[in-house]
């Protein structure tokens, strides 16, 4: 979980609003990275989307894994 602030400027550059952003991530190794990430204005949100975003297979495969040996 990580949190950020998008800050939203006039055109005079006055600071107008801020805008929390909580960032949910998962990843999974099973032969292939599989990594899903998700945003939300508050920690539940960001969690039941990451939630729904893998029920919905919207994921992203990694391909360039380089394992090391030990």
């Amino acid at each position: 979980m990580d949190y950020r602030e998008n800050h939203v400027r006039g055109r005079d550059g006055r600071l107008l609003e801020v805008e929390a952003v909580w960032v949910a991530e998962a990843e999974r190794f099973d032969g292939m990275m599989v990594v899903a990430s998700a945003t939300g204005s508050n920690i539940e949100e960001a969690w039941a989307a990451l939630r729904d975003d893998i029920e919905s297979s919207r994921y992203r495969t990694l391909s360039r894994i380089r394992l090391l040996e030990r």
